[in-house]
């Protein structure tokens, strides 16, 4: 059964002998490290809904002013701008609205005053940079919180969708599958 894969919105997932997830390519590229996107897990233990996306296109790029990250769940905020200035400007509004953000949510560079974006955002926005539309979202909506990666737009040949239990897994799959699709990913 090596090379037999489940087919989920246009993407194949690899399953090995054993019929078990092969590892995507990047899952230890230190995803599950970035502040963002540990304040996005963080949030959807709490039971909220987060995403975060830029739209873009190959003839107008997106520029860094144009990501949007949203909480809905207990609390509903959305911001514009680049993915750090959203995460500051949630944060006192997240604390206005009753979330415990100083309690339980994770330390980190976003929570310092440092800049949030590490290695999964930088992917992120460098996607955007080429002119794909990216969309994640963080699900604690779902009996156990799972996240969903879309990516579309030219130069891929349909929209890549990847879904998995860790921002980390998703970024993985995700990377896999545009490298197929001949994006040459520098991560």
């Amino acid at each position: 059964m090596a090379g037999h894969g489940s087919h989920m919105g246009g993407c194949v997932d690899s399953v090995n002998d054993a019929g078990q997830q092969a590892p995507e390519s990047g899952v230890d590229a230190g995803f599950d490290e970035d502040a963002v996107l540990l304040l996005m897990q963080w949030l959807a233990e709490q039971g909220a809904v987060v995403t975060i996306s830029a739209g873009g296109s190959a003839v107008r790029p997106v520029r860094e002013e144009r990501w949007t990250f949203h909480v809905s769940g207990p609390v509903v905020v959305a911001e514009e701008g680049t993915i750090g200035q959203c995460v500051r400007n949630a944060l006192p509004r997240l604390r206005e609205a009753g979330m415990p953000v100083d309690e339980g949510m994770p330390e980190s560079a976003c929570m310092r005053g440092g800049g949030p974006e590490g290695t999964g955002m930088l992917v992120l926005d460098w996607l955007a940079e080429q002119g794909l539309s990216v969309f994640l979202k963080a699900d604690g909506a779902r009996t156990t919180p799972g996240w969903t990666l879309i990516v579309g737009g030219e130069p891929l040949t349909e929209r890549q969708r990847a879904d998995g239990p860790s921002a980390g897994r998703c970024l993985g799959r995700m990377l896999s599958r545009l490298r197929a699709e001949g994006v040459a990913v520098p991560v």
